[in-house]
Protein backbone atom coordinates (compact mmCIF):
# COMPACT_ATOMS: atom_id res chain seq x y z
CA UNK A 1 0.00 0.00 0.00
CA UNK A 2 2.82 2.41 0.77
CA UNK A 3 4.47 1.78 -2.60
CA UNK A 4 1.28 2.69 -4.48
CA UNK A 5 0.93 6.01 -2.59
CA UNK A 6 4.53 6.93 -3.31
CA UNK A 7 4.06 5.93 -6.95
CA UNK A 8 0.87 8.03 -7.21
CA UNK A 9 2.63 11.09 -5.71
CA UNK A 10 5.52 10.66 -8.17
CA UNK A 11 3.12 10.42 -11.13
CA UNK A 12 1.23 13.56 -10.04
CA UNK A 13 4.54 15.38 -9.56
CA UNK A 14 5.76 14.43 -13.05
CA UNK A 15 2.44 15.31 -14.67
CA UNK A 16 2.45 18.71 -12.98
CA UNK A 17 5.99 19.38 -14.27
CA UNK A 18 4.90 18.48 -17.80
CA UNK A 19 1.74 20.65 -17.58
CA UNK A 20 3.62 23.69 -16.21
CA UNK A 21 6.37 23.27 -18.80
CA UNK A 22 3.89 22.93 -21.65
CA UNK A 23 1.51 25.74 -20.67
CA UNK A 24 4.03 27.86 -18.81
CA UNK A 25 3.44 30.32 -16.07
CA UNK A 26 2.43 33.58 -17.68
CA UNK A 27 2.77 36.55 -15.38
CA UNK A 28 0.40 39.38 -16.15
CA UNK A 29 2.12 42.77 -16.08
CA UNK A 30 -1.12 44.31 -14.77
CA UNK A 31 -0.37 42.58 -11.49
CA UNK A 32 2.65 44.82 -11.13
CA UNK A 33 1.14 48.07 -12.42
CA UNK A 34 2.32 51.20 -10.64
CA UNK A 35 -0.55 53.68 -10.64
CA UNK A 36 -0.07 57.43 -10.77
CA UNK A 37 -0.49 59.01 -7.35
CA UNK A 38 -0.39 62.63 -8.52
CA UNK A 39 -0.98 64.66 -11.65
CA UNK A 40 -0.29 68.36 -11.91
CA UNK A 41 -0.74 70.73 -14.86
CA UNK A 42 2.43 72.80 -15.09
CA UNK A 43 1.41 75.11 -17.94
CA UNK A 44 -0.21 78.12 -16.25
CA UNK A 45 0.45 81.83 -15.69
CA UNK A 46 -1.20 82.49 -12.34
CA UNK A 47 -2.48 80.62 -9.32
CA UNK A 48 -5.45 82.35 -7.65
CA UNK A 49 -7.34 80.69 -4.79
CA UNK A 50 -5.99 77.30 -5.84
CA UNK A 51 -7.27 77.82 -9.42
CA UNK A 52 -4.71 77.76 -12.22
CA UNK A 53 -5.04 80.35 -14.97
CA UNK A 54 -3.29 80.45 -18.32
CA UNK A 55 -3.50 83.63 -20.40
CA UNK A 56 -2.75 83.45 -24.14
CA UNK A 57 -3.08 86.04 -26.89
CA UNK A 58 -5.25 85.32 -29.91
CA UNK A 59 -3.38 85.67 -33.21
CA UNK A 60 -5.79 87.46 -35.55
CA UNK A 61 -3.40 87.28 -38.52
CA UNK A 62 -3.23 83.46 -38.31
CA UNK A 63 -6.88 83.06 -37.36
CA UNK A 64 -6.08 80.73 -34.48
CA UNK A 65 -3.84 80.34 -31.44
CA UNK A 66 -2.50 77.13 -29.97
CA UNK A 67 -0.84 76.17 -26.70
CA UNK A 68 0.46 72.84 -25.39
CA UNK A 69 -0.59 71.82 -21.89
CA UNK A 70 2.19 70.09 -20.00
CA UNK A 71 1.87 68.11 -16.80
CA UNK A 72 3.90 66.32 -14.15
CA UNK A 73 2.94 63.03 -12.58
CA UNK A 74 4.13 60.89 -9.77
CA UNK A 75 5.66 58.51 -9.05
CA UNK A 76 8.31 58.66 -11.77
CA UNK A 77 8.04 54.91 -12.31
CA UNK A 78 4.30 54.93 -13.05
CA UNK A 79 3.51 52.18 -15.52
CA UNK A 80 1.33 54.25 -17.86
CA UNK A 81 2.15 57.96 -17.45
CA UNK A 82 0.68 58.78 -20.85
CA UNK A 83 -2.77 57.39 -20.07
CA UNK A 84 -4.51 60.73 -19.66
CA UNK A 85 -7.53 62.43 -21.18
CA UNK A 86 -7.77 66.14 -21.94
CA UNK A 87 -11.27 67.64 -21.90
CA UNK A 88 -12.49 71.20 -22.54
CA UNK A 89 -15.56 72.77 -20.95
CA UNK A 90 -17.47 75.75 -22.39
CA UNK A 91 -15.74 75.41 -25.76
CA UNK A 92 -18.80 75.28 -28.05
CA UNK A 93 -21.77 77.38 -29.05
CA UNK A 94 -24.90 76.68 -31.08
CA UNK A 95 -25.79 79.12 -33.84
CA UNK A 96 -29.28 80.21 -34.95
CA UNK A 97 -29.52 77.21 -37.29
CA UNK A 98 -28.87 74.76 -34.43
CA UNK A 99 -25.34 73.89 -35.59
CA UNK A 100 -22.56 73.41 -33.05
CA UNK A 101 -19.37 75.43 -33.48
CA UNK A 102 -16.13 75.29 -31.51
CA UNK A 103 -14.32 78.17 -29.86
CA UNK A 104 -11.48 75.78 -29.02
CA UNK A 105 -10.52 72.12 -29.33
CA UNK A 106 -7.97 69.94 -27.55
CA UNK A 107 -5.98 67.11 -29.11
CA UNK A 108 -5.05 63.86 -27.33
CA UNK A 109 -1.48 65.16 -26.82
CA UNK A 110 -2.67 68.29 -24.96
CA UNK A 111 -2.58 70.94 -27.69
CA UNK A 112 -5.41 73.44 -27.26
CA UNK A 113 -6.32 75.35 -30.43
CA UNK A 114 -8.45 78.51 -30.15
CA UNK A 115 -10.45 79.60 -33.19
CA UNK A 116 -11.66 82.76 -31.48
CA UNK A 117 -10.99 84.59 -28.22
CA UNK A 118 -12.78 82.80 -25.39
CA UNK A 119 -12.29 81.48 -21.86
CA UNK A 120 -12.45 77.70 -21.44
CA UNK A 121 -11.63 75.25 -18.68
CA UNK A 122 -9.39 72.29 -19.40
CA UNK A 123 -9.38 69.10 -17.33
CA UNK A 124 -6.75 66.39 -17.39
CA UNK A 125 -7.84 62.99 -16.06
CA UNK A 126 -5.78 59.85 -15.58
CA UNK A 127 -7.10 56.70 -17.26
CA UNK A 128 -4.67 54.22 -15.71
CA UNK A 129 -7.15 53.39 -12.94
CA UNK A 130 -5.95 55.96 -10.40
CA UNK A 131 -8.80 58.42 -11.22
CA UNK A 132 -6.81 61.63 -10.66
CA UNK A 133 -7.65 65.01 -12.14
CA UNK A 134 -6.34 68.57 -12.42
CA UNK A 135 -7.62 71.63 -14.26
CA UNK A 136 -6.62 75.01 -15.67
CA UNK A 137 -8.74 77.95 -16.85
CA UNK A 138 -7.41 79.21 -20.19
CA UNK A 139 -8.16 82.81 -21.12
CA UNK A 140 -7.61 83.61 -24.78
CA UNK A 141 -7.66 87.40 -25.35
Amino acid sequence: MKKSVIFLIAVIYLVSIVVVTFFGLQVSMDQFQVYMTSINITTYSQLVNENKYLIVDYDETEGYTSVFIEYDYGPSNATYPDRVNFTLVDNTYIDDNGETHYYAEVSPNGEVVFYSPKTVKLFINTTDGSKLTDSVIIICN
